[in-house]
């Protein structure tokens, strides 16, 4: 990936979601940027952002907590209210039937570009492979309650669907249902693994190991830090190695975080170029008992 010097954290996170490669290989799977020329505007528009950072940053908060999921959708909706490519007609646009609601529409909106209405379905996601099988179902969450498979029924069978409601085509005609789908899927730490059915070749991969294997992990690098959501989303520069943990305390730390939570945590390998630090690999780290003893 390629990244730029911003310094604000969710404009960070923005070029993340806008550059990162898309998760999935499907007719519908869309990418936000048109054109080398489409992504270097985006850049200035991020720049320019950049210049003014406590005004990006009360608009986040002025949101509120919001779980990792939803604070994605926010940070492409932010740009896409800046960005002239695209004119935003609904966000999180509900269907009901009397008083109750069977479903939501993530995005719609104009694609100025093709001149098209499109429905958008925004996801981000994070699975492990625990067979090297290329069935869906062997990408596991690292909660196990969910998994690929599952989600790939929800997104095509249930949401894609919804922008031909009737009440939809009537309020927007000849709308095209895309699929924007970013994260990371993670494989066993050097051993074999396959790309499961609908995922892009060229998606974001991580590996995943064992907390009692973590100490074989000191000789990859120098700089790590444990991302806890939402900073699951990636695209985070720094420009002091005081940001980092060695690798010393990442063993410490990771070690106490999974002994009071029981939950696998997400580390990230930084590098150095020039006088930036940014993500070079990601790595999960589970108890020795995932997937079998897992905390929701």
């Amino acid at each position: 990936m390629n990244f730029i010097a911003l310094k604000n954290l969710h404009l960070q996170r923005i070029w993340w979601a806008i550059t990162s490669p898309s998760l999935l290989a499907h007719p519908q799977q869309t990418q936000y940027f048109h054109s080398p020329a489409h992504l270097a505007a985006l850049a200035e528009i991020l720049r320019q952002e950049d210049q003014n950072p406590a005004l990006v940053n009360a608009h986040f908060e002025n949101l509120g907590h919001l779980p990792m999921g939803r604070y994605f959708e926010q940070l492409l909706f932010f740009i896409l209210q800046r960005d002239p490519h695209y004119e935003v007609l609904a966000e999180n646009r509900q269907l009901f039937e009397g008083k109750i609601t069977i479903g939501e529409l993530d995005l719609i909106l104009r694609n100025n570009h093709s001149g098209k209405l499109e429905h958008w379905e925004i996801a981000l996601k994070f699975y492990l492979q625990v067979k090297n099988n290329p069935a869906p179902q062997h990408m596991l969450g690292p909660s196990t309650q969910d998994n690929l498979e599952k989600k790939l029924l929800k997104l095509i069978g249930a949401q894609l669907p919804l922008s031909q409601k009737d009440e939809i085509r009537q309020e927007f005609p000849q709308l095209e249902a895309k699929l924007f789908v970013k994260g990371i899927f993670f494989y066993p730490w050097q051993k074999p693994f396959c790309i499961s059915a609908g995922v892009s070749p060229t998606h974001l991969s991580g590996e995943w190991l064992k907390l009692s294997a973590l100490s074989k992990l000191q000789t990859t690098g120098d700089y790590w830090r444990i991302k806890n959501k939402p900073a699951w989303i990636g695209g985070e520069i720094y420009t002091k190695p005081e940001a980092f943990l060695s690798f010393k305390e990442l063993m410490r730390d990771c070690t106490k975080l999974m002994q009071e939570t029981e939950r696998p945590q997400l580390i990230a390998l930084y590098t150095k170029s020039e006088a930036l630090y940014t993500e070079e690999k990601y790595f999960v780290i589970v108890g020795d008992g995932w997937p079998k003893s897992n905390k929701v």
